[in-house]
Order: structure tokens, then sequence, then C-alpha cells
């Protein structure tokens, strides 16, 4: 999984498909976070972005309980997408089913 997370704006990307602004002040990220980016194909590898220029990236093995929180609500925001595109197709198969009933032709 390619990950990243930039707290500022809200931005939660998983394996390219990004969404936000999501609300993410339930995730407990620290405060002096400016991103998380965790690495495709390189497993259990990434790096933590700080704030400060004085605070070099730290890389990391694992993600933290935060990111992995991220995550879960990155999901919740995929999940309602595909629900939204579900009855959009519905709504659209529907509109069609009746606009052809419509344009049959009589029987004479």
């Amino acid at each position: 999984m390619k990950l990243t997370i930039i707290p500022v704006d809200g931005s939660v990307g998983k394996d390219n498909r990004f969404y936000g602004p999501i609300d993410l002040s339930s995730c407990g990220i620290p405060s002096d976070v400016h991103a998380l980016q965790w690495e495709e194909n390189e497993p259990n590898k990434g790096h933590i972005e700080y704030k400060s220029a004085s605070i070099q990236n730290q890389d990391i093995t694992e993600l933290p309980a935060w990111a992995n929180a991220c995550v879960d609500k990155w999901q919740e925001t995929y999940e309602a997408e595909q629900i939204k595109i579900a009855e959009e197709a519905r709504i659209a198969a529907e509109k069609a089913r009746t606009a052809a009933e419509q344009v049959q032709p009589t029987e004479q």
C-alpha cells in the first residue's frame, strides 16, 4: 500500500486515490507532523516529515496508530463514494428504462 497523509489540508491518499479535505481531527495526529509517506515498493518503509526545519524526517517501519486512524477515515470516505456512485447508476438506469418505455412504438 502506498499512503500519503497531509494533515494541514486533510488529504489522505491511498494507492494514488486521494480524498480531502477529510476531517482528521479525531485521529490524534501530532501537531508537529507535516506529512507521512508510506512507500508502496518497499514494504514496511516510510517516513514522517515535520513542520520544523530543525527536526529531520523520521524513518518508520510501521504505521503509527494515528496513521491507521487516517486510513480508516479514508476508507469511510471511499465507501461513501462507492454508495453514491451505485445510487447514481441505479437512478440513471431507472431513467433510461422509463425513457425507453415511453418511446416504444404503439401497436396499430
